[in-house]
């Protein structure tokens, strides 16, 4: 169990805020420390939970050293010899864990991405391809995902980790004629990870001419015409997780993330046609949905 413990209410906030990105976290709980509460009163809350947590681990991340929450923190572990306690509390700290990572390999991974913001530090031209296989047959193409947010925290954090992608090519007809959201989706793209940022009709010859053996591709895009138009060119598509639309004029909420056009609508009717798995998938923990269902239950 992971515990996090704030003064206020941080902690809860921290945890709702990676659980928006996640889903429910069974595994985590919260303490949050508020007048007039002392010393004692937190410790009673760490027993609590500590008498209620089946698994072998009780990790306890405060805010800061030294303050209440911490101290407390200590003053418990002092009765329990199973007891962690770290402190340096934030979302990004947080959502590692969740994500699979050691809370001391999280540590030390959030030390290194600590500080400004630089595109030039996520470059492609910096990673090393020594290992890749260009002479691989299997297709490249480990997820195609329809998401109006592109690279956000689902996809930088779970999505890409989940798939063991190697490059995210995102596929858009407009942002390619946009420096500012280029240089967006630069920042964005988690280290490590390639980026390709390319129209339907530059991603359709890539794809064909086999730019990407031996590589493992993440496909996102905004719009699902833009699927469409990779199929009319002849590239194979052998299924579609329609992640995330938002809702627009004249849109129907089929999903609780997804929303379509009438227009939207015959774009997967013509994919599905095409022999194309459709499905609605938010976070990788979560059921897949077989989406031309929740098409049908959701026209009018």
């Amino acid at each position: 169990m992971y515990v996090l413990s704030s003064h206020g209410n941080y902690a809860k906030e921290t945890l709702k805020s990676c659980e928006m990105i996640t889903g429910e976290l069974s595994d985590f709980a919260v303490i949050s420390f508020h007048d007039p509460m002392g010393v004692d009163d937190v410790v009673n809350e760490y027993e609590k939970l500590y008498k209620d947590n089946s698994s072998d681990t009780f990790y306890i991340i405060t805010d800061i050293k030294n303050g209440t929450p911490a101290n407390a923190a200590m003053l418990f572990k002092d009765k329990h010899e199973n007891i962690k306690v770290f402190s340096g509390l934030s979302l990004s700290l947080v959502l590692t864990i969740a994500t699979g990572t050691p809370i001391q390999e999280a540590i030390k991974e959030n030390r290194k991405v600590m500080g400004e913001i630089n595109p030039e530090t996520n470059s492609s031209s910096k990673l090393d391809d020594s290992n890749i296989d260009t002479t691989s047959t299997k297709d490249p193409i480990v997820n195609i995902r329809v998401d109006a947010r592109l690279i956000h925290g689902q996809v930088a954090t779970m999505w890409t980790r989940k798939l063991n992608a190697t490059r995210i090519m995102v596929i858009d007809n407009e942002i390619v004629k946009s420096d500012v959201q280029k240089m967006t989706l630069k920042t964005a793209v988690p280290r490590g990870v390639h980026l390709s940022i390319l129209t339907s009709q530059g991603a359709a010859k890539r794809l064909k001419d086999k730019k990407y053996q031996g590589q493992r591709v993440f496909i996102l895009v905004r719009d699902p015409k833009v699927l469409q138009d990779l199929v009319e060119q002849g590239v194979t598509l052998k299924s579609i997780n329609v992640g995330n639309m938002s809702m627009a004029e004249n849109a129907r909420q089929i999903a609780k993330s997804v929303a379509v056009t009438d227009d939207d609508q015959k774009v997967f009717e013509y994919l599905a046609s095409q022999n194309v798995d459709l499905y609605h998938q938010m976070v990788p923990n979560d059921n897949k949905q077989e989406f031309m269902n929740l098409l049908k239950k959701g026209r009018k």
